[in-house]
């Protein structure tokens, strides 16, 4: 079908209001509405992307027994992490974040994991911990601290602003002794020496499947920017041994210690809805509800945005509080919790060779075959979802530089997971289009999501036609740029630098109005602006220095563009059409944050 070349009233409503909603991006959009939600309550959309570079159903594995030095002789803390050799976990830790990231430095992959939306030297990073039991207690071993820290610092962030925490124990009582902010061989970082002390204190969560409980303020308030949460490998066998959550409590149940009743010593009770005797157990919501709270998942960038499970030891039959019975020689690496939890106890906890001495009993196998595939439905994922990379150290599988994550289980990026690489707030794509391997944008799609922007290699920066511009394929609008040699080929006037002799500027010059007085893709007619034609209404370029001056109609206005171009009236249609656009933008986005209330 013809494009026509004469819109109607109508049209231009239409093309401005679609035009100026792709020049923001639908994702923003979506993105301005979560923004303004209040600071309590669920932020997870189902095809939610926490990381737009990562697919959140990419769990790393890697299996190497050179990271413990020798099966620890006991089941105390300090003698296990005296069989821990610091320098193979953090190799072996670059490596995973290379494999989860599809980077092929661990400088670029770091980078690509760890966000803020401020200066380095002032973001303030909070490390989950596990304090729960005694002496005796499997929880992660200091040197995948040491490791993390090393690598927020390398980045610009301060050890003080830096903090390790429990906030249902005193993360200060097995982690003291190896922390400190100068000392380079140590964990440098702050903690936390009295429960949430140093995370604001405490503040009312108002869940909707569990009462009276609080969490970390700094969490809830946003003062914290990145959340890292590491987790030991360990079953949960219940209250009674009724083996609830899975029968593991990995990433997801290790924030019972960041949401509690604010007083108990312990994580609260009120929690454990759906630790019941119940074959098969009820659905644990209030584990399910935190884990998409705003505490966990809110910012911008989305605070929580790595976790971690230490499974060099791993414990089966034991229980939470219990002692490590299996040497796993694992560690596990992923962006999305509920599926690194769902990938990490499929694999390490349930299976029978790796856990040959402990493993998890007969009844904590059945529930877990009923509860653990919640994990991934209540976040609007299936069991075919997850995409599980395990690999010896030795030899780790080749890195192919792969860009963008996909959302929800029917497809890639948006919020029902519709082909994309962005969610619901999509992102660049990268240089060879939002994609990876898993149809997150194909082969030709600009970066996915409903922003369709910065994506693919045709680079295209606009509207529908993509072609650096609105809607119309129009190389201009309301903020009128990239004229020059650097334009589309399709844009509006002339060859592909956006000007030629004989349309709008000279062969440097930035395109006027909405680019050209002319409807085809050929430059128009010589008096179309010329080579002295200003940009739109935002830009101040004068074009070339050697063109032909407008034959007709009113003089250049310096500076002014937009329905001023010269030698045309309808050019002044174009440029009308530009500033409807960016009244109509400037409208939508007050609608969609709630801050117009006018019909």
């Amino acid at each position: 079908m013809a494009t026509n070349p004469h819109p109607q009233r109508r049209d231009f409503l239409k093309t401005a209001a679609v035009g100026a909603a792709g020049a923001m991006g639908l994702g923003a959009l979506k993105f301005d509405r979560a923004a303004a939600q209040a600071t309590t309550g669920s932020v997870w959309v189902n095809g939610m992307q926490i990381n737009p570079a990562i697919d959140n159903k990419r769990v790393v594995c890697c299996n190497d027994p050179k990271m413990l030095t020798v099966t620890p002789k006991d089941t105390s803390f300090t003698t296990t992490n005296a069989a821990v050799d610091a320098a193979v976990v953090a190799a072996n830790l670059d490596q995973m974040a290379m494999q989860l990231a599809r980077k092929t430095t661990a400088t670029e992959a770091w980078s690509t994991i760890f966000r803020s939306g401020k200066p380095w030297a002032s973001t303030r990073v909070a490390m989950k911990t596990n304090g729960i039991g005694g002496t005796t207690t499997n929880r992660p071993k200091w040197a995948i601290y040491k490791k993390l820290c090393d690598v927020l610092i390398n980045l610009g962030v301060q050890p003080a602003n830096i903090i390790l925490y429990d906030a249902c124990d005193n993360a200060a009582t097995y982690y003291d002794t190896h922390i400190s902010l100068t000392d380079t061989t140590m964990i440098r970082a702050a903690k936390t020496s009295v429960r949430a002390a140093g995370m604001g204190g405490f503040a009312a969560a108002n869940l909707t499947n569990a009462t009276g409980i609080s969490v970390a303020a700094d969490l809830l308030s946003g003062a914290i920017d990145i959340l890292v949460n590491v987790a030991a490998c360990k079953s949960h066998n219940g209250t009674g041994g009724h083996f609830n959550y899975g029968s593991c409590t990995l990433c997801m149940k290790n924030h019972f210690g960041t949401f509690t009743d604010g007083t108990k010593a312990q994580h609260s009770d009120n929690l454990h809805v759906g630790n019941s005797a119940t074959v098969p157990p009820p659905a644990p919501l209030a584990l399910f509800e935190i884990n998409k709270h705003t505490a966990v998942l809110g910012g911008n960038p989305v605070r929580q945005q790595l976790c971690i499970v230490d499974a060099l030891l791993s414990n089966g039959a034991s229980g939470p509080g219990g002692a490590w019975d299996n040497q796993t020689n694992r560690l596990v690496m992923g962006t999305f919790a509920p599926i690194v939890d769902y990938c990490a106890t499929k694999n390490i906890l349930l299976n029978a060779t790796l856990m040959s001495v402990s493993p998890i009993l007969a009844l904590g196998q059945t529930n877990a075959a009923t509860v653990l595939p919640m994990f991934l439905t209540n976040f609007g994922y299936t069991t075919t979802d997850p995409d599980w990379l395990e690999y010896e150290a030795a030899s780790p599988p080749a890195i192919t530089p792969g860009t963008g994550g996909s959302g929800g289980s029917t497809g890639a990026g948006g919020s029902t997971g519709s082909s994309g690489a962005g969610g619901t707030t999509s992102s660049k794509g990268g240089s060879t289009s939002a994609g990876g391997t898993k149809a997150s944008g194909g082969s030709t799609a600009s970066n996915g999501g409903s922003t369709v922007s910065n994506g693919g290699s045709t680079a295209s920066n606009g509207g529908s036609t993509a072609s650096n511009g609105g809607s119309t394929a129009s190389n201009g609008g309301s903020t009128a740029s990239n004229g020059g040699s650097s334009a589309a080929t399709t844009a509006a006037g002339g060859t592909p630098d956006n000007g030629g002799t004989t349309s709008n500027g000279g062969n440097t010059g930035a395109a006027g109005g909405m680019a050209t007085s002319a409807p085809s893709d050929t430059g128009g007619s010589p008096g179309a602006g010329g080579t002295s034609a200003q940009a739109g209404t935002s830009a101040s370029p004068t074009g070339g220095s050697t063109g032909t001056p407008a034959t007709s109609g009113e003089a250049n206005k310096s500076g002014s563009g937009g329905c001023d171009v010269a030698g045309s009236g309808r050019a002044t249609r174009w440029g009308a059409m530009a500033a409807l656009g960016a009244v109509v933008a400037a409208k939508l986005r007050r609608l969609v944050s709630d801050d117009d209330k006018s019909s």
